[in-house]
């Protein structure tokens, strides 16, 4: 998993940013990562002798990552867009 700053579009995120858990010094996801997540499960959902069902949730995990790093991209473009 990709660990990196405590960055959000180049800026310092914190308590107040909806991507942190109270607690918690660092995002709990980024998009770079749900991307990275979506291609593993993907990948695993081409596995030869898997059955078609867990293809079929492989291929839906995958969907939900890339859909998590959709939204993670418009509430950044939305905080951005708050702050002025």
């Amino acid at each position: 998993m990709l660990k990196g700053p405590n960055m959000l579009e180049g800026k310092l995120a914190g308590k107040d940013d909806p991507t942190f858990r109270a607690g918690r010094t660092e995002q709990l996801i980024n998009i770079a990562e749900c991307l990275e997540y979506a291609d593993h499960y993907k990948r695993l959902s081409g596995a030869s002798g898997i059955s078609k069902d867990r293809a079929a949730v492989l291929k839906n995990i995958a969907r939900t990552f890339v859909g998590l790093a959709g939204q993670l991209d418009r509430l950044a473009t939305l905080a951005r867009s708050e702050e002025r």
